[in-house]
């Protein structure tokens, strides 16, 4: 088996530098290939990329979705991890994800739990309330490294052209091919997004958002409120 991990990136030279270099340290234990897709960064995270990723790509525009599709489109693994630049895979995290696709009958997708880079109490009550939400919507959402069959993930159409919640479209695809296993081992995501407004705040905006997703919002509109 062999996995694919697709990190898509924009103004991330720093922090590139650090989720690349972890990469390239480990011991790998199974195949793997690292494959950036840059969103035409104005900072050095290109050339980052050019010397640690065994790919390197530029989309045609900053969007995730699209970044995240054109990566998985020269990908040649039967597994494609999708990571975020910002989030830290677990030391163990080959181990315990090959043995979840190695499995009978195999899951629609994988995704890590979810922890911070921080550890104030207010990220723990996020962490629980992202377990929370996953429970009722059955969606982790991109920091929490979903993993999905390269050949299902071209059959339902892969990663559609939006602007937001792309994670959401394409779990609803994969639904029929079986459920989305959650794996024990933990992400470390940066906490960064949730500095500015304080991270309650931010988990409320985002359950708002996944709410309004669900009552048909158009996704052009959520977008918005999000930026």
């Amino acid at each position: 088996m062999k996995v694919s991990l697709i990190i898509p990136v924009l103004n991330e030279g720093e922090r590139l530098r650090g989720v690349l270099s972890r990469l390239r340290e480990a011991k790998r234990e199974t195949p793997t290939e690292v494959i950036v897709v840059d969103g035409k960064s104005s900072d050095n995270s290109l050339s980052v990329a050019k010397d640690l990723a065994d790919k390197v790509l530029v989309a045609q525009r900053s969007c995730r979705a699209v970044q995240l599709h054109h990566g998985a489109l020269v990908a040649t693994g039967d597994v494609l991890l999708f990571l975020h630049a910002d989030t830290v895979l677990p030391d163990r995290w080959q181990e315990v994800l090959v043995d979840a696709w190695r499995r009978t009958p195999a899951p629609a997708a994988t995704a890590f739990r979810l922890s911070f880079d921080r550890k104030e109490t207010a990220y723990r009550v996020v962490e629980w309330a992202t377990g929370l939400r996953l429970r009722f919507t059955g969606v982790p959402h991109g920091d929490q490294a979903i993993a999905v069959a390269r050949d299902v993930y071209f059959t339902v159409g892969g990663f559609p052209d939006v602007p937001l919640m792309e994670e959401y479209f394409l779990i609803h695809k994969l639904r029929c091919y079986g459920r989305v296993q959650i794996l024990p081992e933990r992400v470390a995501t940066s906490a960064r997004r949730y500095e500015k407004n304080g991270p309650l705040w931010n988990a409320f905006r985002n359950s708002l958002l996944v709410t309004l997703f669900y009552l048909k919002v158009p996704v052009h509109v959520l977008a918005r409120m999000y930026r």
